[in-house]
């Protein structure tokens, strides 16, 4: 059994991790790496403002996922939350040093400089630059980030993290290449990894398989003259960066898996440099990074491998449906996020019945009043209305992941899936809609489900969407 060692640098990180915790959540298999199966991911978050929007919300998000987790037995057949998160540095942010209410001239001590050093750091750093406040993130400045962020492989938290590694734990890495923390930690990091030999376990850590996904343009910020990002330049500081991973990690052998995406149609977002106004609505983007870890983890690829993957899809003009897959995503992710989205539906439209005597599965599994009024079945239900917010937001975007029609499950919850209709049939005897549901509930409940009563649960409900997803729609 295997770690992931997960980096998210910056906002982009943090909205990954936000997709790639919703696709844990619906089972989606990332353990499937021959003998030595990934089951743990450690989540690290690379950001120096703690306060970021997206950043607390994934934070948040995680910490639930954590908390249904630990209540169920992984020993089980169900999928769902099959995977930990585990939390070794507090809200799983590694802290940077030195960045609170200071200026980056504070940072580097420039008062202190002589003035032949204050000459050299005028000519590297503009005077906005210099007075840049480093709590709020870089502000889309790589060249500052480069500077403060070279203090991680000297950090208290990063040997904490690095010293639970061991041989066969993998490490993977999310960033984007138009911004300021990202660009500028990314190759900061994989260098610390590959080559700091006073790392805790450096042998195993500098000889893992790494992995990574850069995340080129795929978003605008709206004009804003009192703002210091300026999305015009995303591409040509995209441009830059890219010749230097070309020469300086790509074409040398540091990287065995790297993963490039983009999008063409930037939706254009609010102008907000940090803080808690900055967090964006989700993004196929992002989701689809997300799947590049999944890839990564279920491939199995040797130390001295070196790929580089795009992702296509078969039609990039409309809505991204299932239907816009090539094979292996469908493969990978379908039937789960089906099950998952048909679990979301009965417990938004049909809790009352689900939750009382009526459903015989109920009574089988003794699962009481008492039992769905507790803070298991409150939890798991605000996390469900989290799965439904998130591949909402997703279908909103101008370029839209139109997955799934949560309004069609008020109903009819097998025409759920956008694109796909339901399998018809004319037996009288065959019960439709919910009715079909709360048959399939009854009838797993009789050998499907055991242990606890939260895993009894899930178990119930794993099984059955997985029986409907096979007799109930057209895939």
């Amino acid at each position: 059994m295997a770690k992931l060692y997960l980096f998210g640098i910056g906002g982009t990180g943090a909205r990954v991790l936000r997709s790639l915790t919703m696709l844990m959540a619906a089972g989606v298999k990332i353990d499937g790496n021959g003998n030595n199966p990934i089951t743990e991911i450690v989540p690290v978050i690379i950001d120096p403002d703690r306060q970021n929007g997206d950043l607390t919300r994934t934070v948040a998000l995680m910490k639930a996922y954590a908390k249904l987790r630990s209540r169920l037995s992984v020993a089980s057949e169900n999928r769902f939350f099959r995977t930990g998160i585990n939390e070794v540095l507090p809200n799983y942010t590694l802290c940077i040093k030195d960045t609170d209410d200071r200026k980056f001239k504070s940072f580097i001590d420039y008062s202190t400089m002589s003035r032949e050093n204050k000459a050299m750091m005028e000519m590297l750093f503009s005077e906005k630059n210099l007075e840049t406040k480093m709590d709020v993130g870089f502000k889309g400045n790589p060249n500052i980030g480069s500077v403060v962020l070279n203090q991680i492989s000297y950090s208290d938290d990063f040997n904490a993290i690095m010293n639970s590694f061991q041989q066969g734990d993998r490490i993977f890495i999310i960033s984007s290449v138009f911004g300021g923390t990202g660009a500028s930690g990314f190759p900061l990091l994989l260098k610390t990894l590959r080559t700091n030999k006073d790392l805790p376990n450096n042998a195993n850590v500098n000889n893992a398989v790494i992995g990574a996904v850069t995340v080129l343009p795929y978003f605008k910020l709206k004009t804003d003259n009192g703002s210091e990002i300026d999305s015009s330049t995303f591409v040509s500081k995209t441009k830059s960066a890219m010749a230097y991973y070309e020469k300086n990690m790509i074409g040398n052998g540091t990287l065995n898996a790297l993963y490039y995406l983009a999008d063409e149609q930037l939706n254009a977002y609010d102008n907000h440099e940090g803080m808690a106004l900055q967090m964006n609505d989700a993004h196929l983007v992002e989701f689809l990074a997300a799947t590049a870890i999944v890839n990564f983890c279920n491939t199995d690829i040797a130390l001295t491998d070196g790929y580089n993957y795009e992702l296509g899809i078969k039609d990039g003009q409309n809505a991204v449906t299932f239907g816009s897959f090539y094979g292996g995503l469908n493969d990978m992710l379908r039937d789960s996020l089906t099950q998952f989205s048909l679990t979301a539906s009965i417990f938004n439209y049909e809790f009352d019945f689900i939750s009382g005597s009526s459903l015989a599965a109920n009574k089988r599994l003794k699962l009481d009043e008492d039992f769905y009024k507790g803070s298991f079945v409150r939890d798991l239900r605000r996390f469900l209305d989290l799965y439904r917010d998130w591949l909402n937001e997703m279908k909103g975007n101008s370029r839209q992941l139109d997955l799934f029609n949560f309004d069609s499950g008020k109903n009819k919850p097998f025409s759920i899936v956008t694109g796909v209709s339901e399998k018809k049939t004319f037996n009288p005897l065959v019960k439709k809609d919910y009715e079909a549901f709360y048959v399939e509930l009854n009838s797993v409940a009789k050998d499907k489900c055991n242990g606890s009563e939260e895993n009894k649960l899930l178990e119930m409900y794993y099984h059955a969407t997985k029986k409907l997803v096979k007799s109930k729609f057209n895939f």
